[in-house]
């Protein structure tokens, strides 16, 4: 991808996740304190994913949660939804893992403000 479309992503992440308003959250992501995930489920989706060159999504773990980070962005803590599909609290943000056919994490799907956003697993 070129610079104007990485930048694009990076102010799109930036205005959403600093923006937008609990009330604009999707309808079908909880409210509550999320679903149980195992510590060892929850590290099989520990890694970098890129949105595009110099855009990255970090993920980790810390206790028995899992935190996620724009290339330049705020940390944000994960809640699950179900086991593989995760949300953070007073946003509009749903971040679901997607699988290989060895049953691998390798890719993460934002949705944010309607829009789909595919990072690949590096």
């Amino acid at each position: 991808m070129n610079k104007p479309l990485t930048l694009s992503l990076s102010l799109l992440f930036a205005v959403f996740v600093t923006c937008t308003p609990a009330h604009a959250q999707d309808k079908d992501i909880a409210s509550d304190a999320g679903v149980f995930v195992s510590e060892g489920t929850l590290d099989t989706y520990v890694g970098t994913y890129q949105v595009s060159p110099g855009f990255d999504v970090r993920v980790w773990r810390e206790g028995d949660s899992l935190m996620v980070q724009a290339s330049g962005q705020d940390t944000w803590p994960l809640l699950a939804q179900s086991e593989s599909v995760f949300y953070v609290t007073g946003l509009a943000a749903k971040f679901t893992f997607g699988f290989n056919a060895a049953g691998e994490a390798d890719h993460l799907v934002m949705l944010m403000d309607g829009r789909e956003t595919k990072a690949i697993r590096r």
